[in-house]
């Protein structure tokens, strides 16, 4: 894991594990052949590997439609206990990572998210180097939430509809509480400055009130101040070309002749012919 190129092998084999991740709980079976790919990733891998998998696992959990945070952690509770077999101890795991196992995350990441997954723990995530392409992946991954609340948002019955590419309210509120606090309040916060002529008032209010629900404090939604990187977050998210008003396009009608114009222009045009028949007929004449 000491070269670039061992480094991004490295991340293919995670990408294709972080990835099946999302079916574990379909079945029995698939529950088990998931864990059985970890746990011989684990017994064919150096600790740096597993530690990187692990943390990656924990961190960015990938999450199917249909499945509980609660069931995704208890299933990577049976993987630590699998590991544990192994002689590998949970604070070796949660020990800081070496500048290869950092660059390995990184690399993971760069690859991944904000791509073809858009999970919302990112935004809590410290655990992979900030940078202005990290803060551009976090908004990628707020937008996201936005429009799929925008999708199922109905504003007759005020509420979150199951619709395909949308969010429920149960999965609107499971999302919130796996942020951390200030995470939340910058989701209503980006959502607030978003031009009226896309955000509903209405689902704003939903928002908000999903935020408070899970236990903080009313004010603290309109005053907490956030850090330097969410207000980068939350004026990269604002700014998005998908929130932007359209502009009202101008038009422009070529003015119609009036009748009257249209007739002086034919009565000229015989006038001129006329008049040019007349001197060729007096040319004539004269030769």
């Amino acid at each position: 894991m000491d070269t670039r190129k061992k480094r991004s092998l490295l991340v293919e084999k995670l990408s294709r594990l972080h990835s099946s991740m999302a079916s574990f709980n379909v079945s029995d079976e698939s529950y088990d052949q998931c864990l059985q790919r970890l746990k011989i990733f684990a017994e064919n891998s150096d600790f740096e590997s597993v530690k990187v998998l692990y943390r990656i696992l924990y961190t960015l959990p990938n999450i199917g439609k249909d499945t509980k945070r609660e069931t995704y952690f208890s299933f990577l509770e049976n993987f630590n206990s699998e590991l544990a077999e192994l002689g590998i101890k949970n604070e070796e795991l949660e020990e800081d990572l070496t500048t290869n196992e950092q660059e390995v995350a990184d690399l993971f990441v760069s690859e991944n998210i904000g791509k073809n997954l858009k999970l919302v723990e990112y935004l809590n995530s410290t655990f992979f180097t900030e940078s202005q392409k990290t803060s551009l992946g976090k908004s990628r991954i707020l937008i996201d939430l936005i429009k799929r609340c925008k999708t199922s948002y109905d504003p007759d019955t005020d509420k979150l509809n199951q619709v395909d590419f949308g969010i429920s309210h149960e999965e609107l509120e499971d999302s919130l509480k796996s942020l951390e606090e200030s995470k939340r309040i910058l989701v209503y916060r980006a959502a607030r400055g978003i031009d009226e002529e896309y955000m509903d008032r209405g689902l704003l209010s939903l928002i908000r009130s999903s935020i408070v629900n899970t236990q903080i404090d009313d004010s603290e939604v309109d005053t907490r101040v956030m850090s330097d990187e969410e207000k980068v977050i939350e004026k990269l998210v604002i700014g998005d070309k998908l929130f932007q008003p359209i502009q009202g396009q101008q038009t422009f009608t070529r003015p119609s002749r009036s009748v009257e114009t249209s007739f002086e222009g034919i009565f000229w045009a015989f006038a001129l012919l006329a008049f040019a028949v007349a001197i060729m007929f007096l040319i004539n004449n004269t030769k």
